[in-house]
């Protein structure tokens, strides 16, 4: 068996033994490769599965309460949680944190606006068409780097405002060029893409380095933003669906529902495995991977009518999102070789 000699240390080496580790590690590589790939694929399928599913049971099925659909996959997404939490499955590591004023002043406002972002995300499919829908889904980064700047959160750069002005133009060009553009609908998705923004500056400034594990985050914000969204739906839909009978929809065709109210968690637990298995960064360029994919079924399949103008504004969105990201990385460079200088004493 051959061996050789470390002349510093004179320990020896085994060199059977390092062809195994490292038959090893090329191993774990390549099972931590598929794995990545099986999450990112369920995830993209899952998640487009879900805005057909609502697509379909909002508008053809004719269950027109989009408030209530998005809270029966938050309450499927609680109780879950709620048993992995009672039965020991998964262990609450902020359990001491949380008292009553601390959820009213911390949690409650989070829930607020993820309600808002929810059921205002939802409204939009009774208006706009699936495909423009994702269209306007390019828009994140420039509502995104508008609150966190206006919260002191985020310093501009150069490229990145660069990015943001090329989605933002891109947006409107998409937007002309939309055939039954809704301006109810236009206002309501903008309202949803503002709330998600807002929460996730509020989450950054209020809770900073606190991180919450997804069972557990579901477990302690989804019954704030469940209280939030039973308000929305006393407010806009229970009259409606009680003059309408909406119970009997829901009657004909349970496992519709069923069906949405699991994929919902499905799409939360996945969201968390593919950032784990990837990055935030590679999931966010998937991300519009898989909205440019919806468009193109929902184009073959439902025939959404999509213009050139439309096209021609969707592409330069996602060519300013690529420059936002692009800039994103290079201040994310700039901050760790400074924090490096930082430790170093320079």
């Amino acid at each position: 068996m051959p061996e050789t000699e470390n002349g510093d240390s004179g320990v020896t080496i085994d060199a059977d033994t390092v062809l195994d580790v490292m038959a090893r590690v090329r191993a774990s590589q390549s099972v931590n490769i598929a794995r990545a790939v099986i999450l990112s694929i369920a995830w993209a399928c899952t998640s487009s599965a879900l805005i057909f599913l609502n697509n379909h049971l909002l508008r053809e099925h004719g269950f027109s309460y989009p408030m209530m659909l998005c809270s029966m996959g938050m309450t499927s997404s609680w109780l879950i949680s709620f048993v992995c939490i009672t039965t020991g499955r998964v262990k609450r590591k902020h359990a001491g944190l949380i008292t009553r004023r601390w959820y009213a002043r911390h949690i409650l406002p989070i829930g607020c606006l993820g309600a808002a972002s929810l059921g205002f995300g939802n409204y939009v499919y009774l208006y706009l068409s699936v495909s423009f829908i994702q269209m306007l889904k390019s828009a994140v980064p420039a509502v995104t780097m508008a609150v966190m700047y206006t919260a002191g959160l985020e310093r501009l750069h150069g490229t990145t405002l660069t990015g943001v002005a090329v989605v933002t133009i891109g947006t409107f060009i998409a937007a002309y060029g939309e055939v039954k553009f809704s301006a109810i609908g236009m206002m309501m998705m903008m309202t949803s893409e503002f709330a998600e923004a807002i929460r996730m500056a509020f989450y950054q400034y209020v809770l900073g380095n606190l991180k919450f594990d997804l069972i557990e985050g579901l477990y302690v914000m989804a019954p704030a933003s469940l209280a939030f969204l039973g308000l929305g739906i006393v407010a806009l839909e229970l009259n409606q669906f009680v003059q309408e009978r909406g119970w009997e929809i829901i009657a004909a065709a349970p496992h519709y529902f069923l069906a949405a109210a699991f994929m919902g968690f499905g799409v939360n637990i996945l969201t968390l495995g593919v950032i784990k298995a990837t990055s935030g960064l590679t999931f966010k360029v998937m991300g519009q991977a898989k909205n440019a994919a919806v468009i193109l079924l929902a184009v073959m399949l439902f025939g959404n009518p999509v213009t050139t103008v439309q096209l021609i504004g969707y592409a330069m969105s996602l060519f300013g999102f690529f420059i936002y990201q692009r800039g994103k990385m290079q201040q994310e460079a700039v901050k760790r070789l400074s924090d490096g200088d930082k430790f170093h004493g320079k």
